[in-house]
């Protein structure tokens, strides 16, 4: 629950700055990152662990979906937006990562 609260806060400063400072809300966010979380989690865990990138690309796409419904804003924005979530997931866990191990 923290997770998808967290992610939904990290969206949403990434969807305030690209909007000029008008945040969309939390309900919109935390739709569209359990619209990105859940179909990359599936994905993910039925796939070998070296194609963990398949099922980021995929929650990237929902995403996208998700951004453009939600917040009203072209496919190619919400497209960058939910981007730029990713890559910061990635580099978030990849970080973690090294520092547990």
């Amino acid at each position: 629950m923290l997770g998808t609260l967290l992610g939904a806060a990290v969206l949403g400063v990434i969807i305030t700055v690209m909007e000029d400072g008008d945040f969309p809300g939390w309900f919109p966010m935390v739709m569209c990152v359990l619209a990105a979380s859940i179909p990359a989690f599936l994905l993910n865990s039925a796939l070998p662990p070296h194609l963990f990138i398949v099922g980021s690309f995929v929650g990237a796409l929902c995403a996208t979906v998700a951004i453009s419904f939600f917040c009203q804003m072209t496919v190619w924005r919400a497209f960058i937006a939910s981007q730029i979530y990713f890559a910061f997931q990635l580099v978030l866990g990849l970080l973690l990562y090294f520092m547990l191990k």
